[in-house]
Protein backbone atom coordinates (compact mmCIF):
# COMPACT_ATOMS: atom_id res chain seq x y z
CA UNK A 1 0.00 0.00 0.00
CA UNK A 2 1.35 3.48 -1.22
CA UNK A 3 2.05 6.53 1.46
CA UNK A 4 3.16 9.58 1.22
CA UNK A 5 6.91 10.43 -0.54
CA UNK A 6 9.18 9.53 3.04
CA UNK A 7 10.81 12.25 2.88
CA UNK A 8 8.00 14.74 3.41
CA UNK A 9 5.56 11.70 5.02
CA UNK A 10 6.00 12.91 8.15
CA UNK A 11 6.06 16.34 7.94
CA UNK A 12 2.54 16.78 5.68
CA UNK A 13 0.88 14.32 8.58
CA UNK A 14 2.20 16.48 11.37
CA UNK A 15 0.98 19.40 9.99
CA UNK A 16 -2.79 18.19 9.34
CA UNK A 17 -2.80 16.65 12.89
CA UNK A 18 -2.17 19.97 14.16
CA UNK A 19 -4.17 22.68 12.03
CA UNK A 20 -6.93 20.08 12.16
CA UNK A 21 -6.86 17.84 15.13
CA UNK A 22 -8.83 15.03 15.34
CA UNK A 23 -7.61 11.03 15.97
CA UNK A 24 -7.67 10.15 12.20
CA UNK A 25 -6.18 13.38 10.84
CA UNK A 26 -2.65 10.76 10.06
CA UNK A 27 -5.30 8.57 8.29
CA UNK A 28 -6.53 11.44 6.24
CA UNK A 29 -3.18 12.53 4.53
CA UNK A 30 -2.49 8.97 3.96
CA UNK A 31 -5.52 8.09 2.59
CA UNK A 32 -5.62 10.86 0.31
CA UNK A 33 -2.51 10.15 -1.08
CA UNK A 34 -3.43 6.98 -1.84
CA UNK A 35 -6.37 8.00 -3.17
CA UNK A 36 -5.13 10.54 -5.85
CA UNK A 37 -1.93 7.89 -6.56
CA UNK A 38 -4.45 5.18 -7.51
CA UNK A 39 -6.37 7.16 -9.91
CA UNK A 40 -3.81 9.14 -11.36
CA UNK A 41 -2.46 5.37 -12.16
CA UNK A 42 -5.69 3.95 -13.72
CA UNK A 43 -6.39 6.86 -15.81
CA UNK A 44 -3.08 6.74 -17.50
CA UNK A 45 -4.20 2.54 -17.54
CA UNK A 46 -7.20 3.97 -19.27
CA UNK A 47 -5.97 6.25 -21.60
CA UNK A 48 -3.06 4.56 -23.07
CA UNK A 49 -2.38 0.93 -21.88
CA UNK A 50 -6.27 0.19 -22.55
CA UNK A 51 -6.69 1.95 -25.41
CA UNK A 52 -3.56 0.44 -27.24
CA UNK A 53 -4.81 -2.87 -26.33
CA UNK A 54 -8.26 -2.21 -27.66
CA UNK A 55 -7.97 0.07 -30.60
CA UNK A 56 -4.02 -0.76 -30.89
CA UNK A 57 -1.13 1.28 -31.19
CA UNK A 58 -1.39 3.92 -33.93
CA UNK A 59 2.10 4.28 -35.71
CA UNK A 60 1.11 7.87 -37.33
CA UNK A 61 0.50 9.44 -33.78
CA UNK A 62 2.84 6.53 -31.92
CA UNK A 63 6.18 8.39 -30.01
CA UNK A 64 8.98 7.48 -32.11
CA UNK A 65 11.20 7.21 -28.98
CA UNK A 66 10.89 5.23 -25.75
CA UNK A 67 12.23 8.69 -24.42
CA UNK A 68 9.17 10.62 -26.36
CA UNK A 69 6.86 7.99 -24.86
CA UNK A 70 8.03 8.92 -21.34
CA UNK A 71 8.00 12.40 -22.05
CA UNK A 72 4.40 11.95 -23.29
CA UNK A 73 3.69 9.80 -20.28
CA UNK A 74 5.04 12.49 -17.94
CA UNK A 75 2.94 14.75 -19.54
CA UNK A 76 -0.23 13.62 -18.76
CA UNK A 77 0.94 12.03 -15.39
CA UNK A 78 1.69 15.86 -14.50
CA UNK A 79 -1.66 17.43 -15.93
CA UNK A 80 -3.64 14.67 -14.28
CA UNK A 81 -1.91 15.69 -10.74
CA UNK A 82 -2.90 19.46 -11.13
CA UNK A 83 -6.54 18.72 -12.38
CA UNK A 84 -6.83 16.37 -9.36
CA UNK A 85 -5.62 18.74 -7.08
CA UNK A 86 -7.92 21.52 -8.01
CA UNK A 87 -11.10 19.25 -7.72
CA UNK A 88 -9.93 17.64 -4.24
CA UNK A 89 -10.40 21.56 -3.38
CA UNK A 90 -13.22 21.95 -4.80
CA UNK A 91 -14.50 19.06 -3.00
CA UNK A 92 -13.42 20.36 0.07
CA UNK A 93 -14.91 23.47 0.13
CA UNK A 94 -18.26 22.01 -1.26
CA UNK A 95 -18.02 19.71 1.85
CA UNK A 96 -16.65 21.89 4.53
CA UNK A 97 -13.53 19.89 5.21
CA UNK A 98 -10.82 22.16 6.46
CA UNK A 99 -13.35 24.97 6.79
CA UNK A 100 -11.44 26.14 9.89
CA UNK A 101 -8.01 26.76 8.06
CA UNK A 102 -8.80 26.28 4.34
CA UNK A 103 -6.42 28.56 2.78
CA UNK A 104 -4.07 26.98 4.55
CA UNK A 105 -5.19 23.45 3.45
CA UNK A 106 -4.58 24.71 -0.30
CA UNK A 107 -0.68 25.57 0.52
CA UNK A 108 -0.24 21.89 2.39
CA UNK A 109 -2.35 19.63 -0.29
CA UNK A 110 -0.12 21.45 -3.30
CA UNK A 111 3.38 20.57 -0.38
CA UNK A 112 1.73 17.23 -0.53
CA UNK A 113 1.78 16.23 -3.79
CA UNK A 114 4.79 18.28 -5.52
CA UNK A 115 6.83 19.00 -2.07
CA UNK A 116 7.62 22.46 -0.68
CA UNK A 117 8.86 24.08 -4.23
CA UNK A 118 6.35 22.65 -6.94
CA UNK A 119 7.72 23.79 -10.36
CA UNK A 120 6.13 27.63 -11.52
CA UNK A 121 4.63 25.74 -14.54
CA UNK A 122 2.88 23.70 -12.04
CA UNK A 123 1.17 26.34 -10.11
CA UNK A 124 0.67 28.48 -13.29
CA UNK A 125 -2.20 25.07 -14.52
CA UNK A 126 -3.66 25.16 -11.00
CA UNK A 127 -4.40 28.70 -11.31
CA UNK A 128 -5.76 28.56 -14.74
CA UNK A 129 -7.69 25.42 -13.42
CA UNK A 130 -9.26 27.63 -10.47
CA UNK A 131 -10.64 29.92 -12.62
CA UNK A 132 -13.25 27.71 -14.63
CA UNK A 133 -16.26 26.70 -13.88
CA UNK A 134 -16.53 22.69 -13.27
CA UNK A 135 -17.53 22.08 -17.54
CA UNK A 136 -15.09 24.35 -18.49
CA UNK A 137 -12.39 22.71 -16.42
CA UNK A 138 -13.06 19.50 -17.70
CA UNK A 139 -12.94 20.28 -20.86
CA UNK A 140 -9.56 21.86 -20.75
CA UNK A 141 -8.50 18.80 -19.03
CA UNK A 142 -9.67 16.57 -21.52
CA UNK A 143 -7.91 19.19 -24.22
CA UNK A 144 -4.68 19.01 -22.64
CA UNK A 145 -4.32 15.01 -21.43
CA UNK A 146 -4.84 14.19 -25.60
CA UNK A 147 -2.14 16.45 -26.76
CA UNK A 148 -0.14 14.51 -24.38
CA UNK A 149 -1.54 11.21 -24.88
CA UNK A 150 -2.91 11.38 -28.83
CA UNK A 151 -4.37 7.90 -27.64
CA UNK A 152 -6.43 9.18 -25.65
CA UNK A 153 -8.82 10.00 -27.90
CA UNK A 154 -9.99 7.19 -28.65
CA UNK A 155 -11.33 6.66 -24.93
CA UNK A 156 -14.68 6.98 -24.17
CA UNK A 157 -15.86 10.39 -23.13
CA UNK A 158 -17.71 9.20 -20.25
CA UNK A 159 -14.66 8.72 -18.35
CA UNK A 160 -13.51 12.48 -18.21
CA UNK A 161 -17.24 12.73 -16.46
CA UNK A 162 -16.13 9.58 -14.14
CA UNK A 163 -12.44 11.20 -13.07
CA UNK A 164 -13.71 14.22 -11.51
CA UNK A 165 -16.21 12.35 -9.61
CA UNK A 166 -13.89 9.29 -8.44
CA UNK A 167 -11.52 12.12 -7.34
CA UNK A 168 -14.09 14.02 -5.02
CA UNK A 169 -14.94 10.24 -3.66
CA UNK A 170 -11.68 9.79 -3.13
CA UNK A 171 -11.38 13.06 -0.67
CA UNK A 172 -14.58 12.13 0.99
CA UNK A 173 -13.33 8.95 2.03
CA UNK A 174 -10.21 10.13 3.36
CA UNK A 175 -12.01 12.60 5.84
CA UNK A 176 -14.12 10.00 6.68
CA UNK A 177 -17.51 10.99 4.95
CA UNK A 178 -18.96 7.98 3.40
CA UNK A 179 -22.33 9.07 2.92
CA UNK A 180 -21.27 11.87 0.70
CA UNK A 181 -19.07 9.44 -1.25
CA UNK A 182 -22.37 6.95 -1.67
CA UNK A 183 -23.81 10.17 -3.16
CA UNK A 184 -20.79 11.20 -5.55
CA UNK A 185 -21.24 7.64 -6.43
CA UNK A 186 -24.95 7.78 -7.23
CA UNK A 187 -24.31 10.29 -10.09
CA UNK A 188 -21.22 8.21 -11.44
CA UNK A 189 -24.15 5.26 -12.10
CA UNK A 190 -25.86 8.14 -13.70
CA UNK A 191 -23.39 8.17 -16.25
CA UNK A 192 -22.88 4.42 -16.46
CA UNK A 193 -25.38 2.57 -15.01
CA UNK A 194 -23.76 -0.74 -15.51
CA UNK A 195 -21.28 0.05 -12.19
CA UNK A 196 -24.09 -1.83 -10.40
CA UNK A 197 -23.79 -5.07 -11.94
CA UNK A 198 -20.62 -5.71 -10.59
CA UNK A 199 -20.64 -8.91 -8.59
CA UNK A 200 -17.42 -8.23 -7.15
CA UNK A 201 -17.51 -4.82 -5.62
CA UNK A 202 -21.24 -4.05 -6.29
CA UNK A 203 -20.09 -0.86 -7.78
CA UNK A 204 -19.67 0.62 -4.03
CA UNK A 205 -17.03 3.21 -3.27
CA UNK A 206 -14.08 1.19 -2.36
CA UNK A 207 -11.30 2.76 0.31
CA UNK A 208 -8.53 4.42 -1.28
CA UNK A 209 -5.60 2.36 -2.74
CA UNK A 210 -8.14 -0.19 -4.02
CA UNK A 211 -8.77 -1.61 -7.02
CA UNK A 212 -11.59 -3.78 -8.11
CA UNK A 213 -10.47 -6.86 -10.13
CA UNK A 214 -13.48 -7.43 -12.21
CA UNK A 215 -14.22 -3.81 -13.05
CA UNK A 216 -11.70 -1.62 -12.51
CA UNK A 217 -13.88 0.36 -9.83
CA UNK A 218 -12.57 3.41 -8.66
CA UNK A 219 -12.48 4.00 -12.30
CA UNK A 220 -14.06 1.30 -14.88
CA UNK A 221 -12.29 -0.77 -17.48
CA UNK A 222 -12.73 0.41 -21.09
CA UNK A 223 -15.29 -2.50 -21.97
CA UNK A 224 -17.61 -1.20 -18.98
CA UNK A 225 -17.71 2.21 -20.13
CA UNK A 226 -18.00 1.51 -23.37
CA UNK A 227 -21.46 -0.59 -22.21
CA UNK A 228 -23.41 2.82 -22.24
CA UNK A 229 -25.70 2.23 -25.07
Amino acid sequence: METIVQDRCEQVRAELKQRLGGPNSIDTADSLWRGLTTLRKLLLTRLHNDVEAQFGIDTIRAPSTKEEARREICNASAEIEAYSVVVVLGEAAHSGYAKADFPWFCQWLTRLIWGDHPDPTVLERLEAYDQLNDSERRRMFASHVEQALPEATSAPLVIYRLYPRAVRIATALAFGDRLRASDIRSEQIGYLPVITDCHECHGAPLDNGEVCNQCGNPLWKLNWMNATD
